[in-house]
């Protein structure tokens, strides 16, 4: 029986956590130059954790890229859009009052939009990083070659020429056609 395992990458969450610290303060980074202020820390630590969960996804094969981005982008916006919906009163987010779609002004969205390609480019890069390094690592297998079948090659036209050769003694010697 043939049992197969998959073993997670042991990097995977070093590489996720650092995804998710670059894609936080991109995230921050481009929310204050987009107009808001900066969330506070539990805010940030939420999108940090959906960022986490993401590059795990996707730096553990279990998800392709293109499928965790825009869930990663989309959730991004969400909590946008809920942090906006909380603080409408208090005035910490000023770009939300009037705004278009879900309190988000055209700059936080390409904002939101930026800190996701931060994370995809980070998780590229990584996944490259890896195959690169594995690639080094790995040693090419050993040529195993079967003993049985090469020698087989090697003894079967020997038997048979001492098979030709070792013939009874008893009788007439045996005379080639040719010479008869």
């Amino acid at each position: 029986m043939l049992i197969l395992r998959r073993v997670p990458r042991s990097g995977a969450r070093l590489s996720a956590g650092l995804t998710a610290a670059e894609t936080t303060a991109a995230l921050a980074i481009a929310h204050t130059a987009a107009g808001g202020t900066l969330p506070s820390a539990g805010w940030l630590l939420t999108i940090a954790a959906t960022a986490y969960g993401a590059g795990l996804l996707v730096l553990r094969g279990r998800l392709p890229v293109r499928v965790v981005l825009p869930a990663l982008v989309g959730a991004q916006v969400l909590l946008h859009a809920w942090l906006v919906t909380l603080t409408s009163g208090t005035g910490a987010h000023p770009h939300g009052a009037g705004s278009d779609l879900l309190g988000l002004s055209w700059p936080m969205l390409l904002a939101h939009l930026g800190a996701g390609l931060v994370a995809a480019v980070a998780w590229v890069l990584r996944r490259r990083a890896v195959e690169v390094l594995l690639g080094w690592s790995e040693t090419p297998a050993p040529v195993v070659v079967d003993v049985r079948r090469t020698a087989a090659r090697w003894v079967a036209p020997l038997l048979e020429r001492v098979h030709l050769t070792a013939r009874p003694t008893r009788g007439p010697p045996s005379v080639p056609a040719a010479a008869a």
